[in-house]
């Protein structure tokens, strides 16, 4: 919506904290220290809502820094041997908040954001869950639901289901530009394109999972979403999926 023009206002940053200080670990998930799931709720509490002021101010310099990021990750609770708050951790993810922070960043959109970054990272991660992954080749959930779930579909069929129904969420919008990208990388003539070899492998590797219920794709084609209110208008003889 922020990057159609419509204009947005923020809640004091007081109140999400207090939000995120009630949060609890969804049911089914693994077991997690109490320490670790406050200190994560209120990480990243803080770190959306400066994502959410550097949209609504135009400034990408609202963005944390590695520097801010350790603050942070130490106000909040960090102790020493948290995964979540490692070296490696806060380096890649001061890495990625840098990309955001560049002018090629500033100056691109949304979509560019999603094809180019969002995508390939989702189809990695899904793919670690279908067997693929050394740490958790399945999903790590304690309530006996699909281990090798789709949540890449889930998400996708969630999008459609909610444009239909006029009740978009930001997660929404981001997924139907997910569908979008897909639908463009299955339409790519090179067959050398190496996400379009990791969403093939995707698919085969989730259908042989369920046998019982294999797909054709683990998305929903774009052009059968409904239009947003806020869609730009579609140049003529545009596809609906572009």
């Amino acid at each position: 919506m922020l990057e159609y023009g419509t204009p947005g206002t923020l809640p004091p940053l007081e109140r999400i904290l207090d939000h995120a200080r009630r949060l609890a670990v969804p049911a089914g998930h693994l077991a997690v220290d109490n320490a670790l799931s406050r200190a994560q709720f209120l990480f990243w509490a803080h770190n959306i809502w400066d994502v959410a002021r550097s949209l609504v101010e135009h400034d990408s310099a609202l963005l944390p820094d590695r520097e801010l990021l350790e603050a942070r990750a130490a106000d909040v609770g960090a102790q020493p041997g948290m995964s979540s708050f490692s070296e490696p951790e806060l380096a890649e993810l001061a890495g990625a908040f840098e990309v955001y922070r560049t002018r090629y960043a500033t100056t691109s959109a949304a979509a560019q954001v999603i094809d180019e970054l969002f995508v390939p990272q989702l189809l990695e991660v899904e793919l670690g869950f279908q067997g693929i992954g050394a740490r958790y080749p399945r999903r790590p959930r304690i309530d006996g639901g699909d281990a090798h779930e789709s949540r890449l579909l889930g998400h996708c069929r969630t999008a459609h289901t909610r444009y239909t129904q006029a009740k978009t969420s930001v997660t929404d919008l981001v997924y139907r530009q997910v569908c979008r990208s897909l639908d463009q990388l299955r339409g790519c003539p090179s067959p050398t394109n190496a996400v379009v070899a990791r969403y093939d492998l995707l698919i085969r590797l989730y259908n042989q999972r369920h046998p019982g219920s294999s797909v054709p794709l683990l998305h929903i084609p774009a052009d059968t979403f409904t239009r947003h209110p806020t869609d730009p208008a579609r140049p003529e003889g545009q596809s609906p999926s572009a």
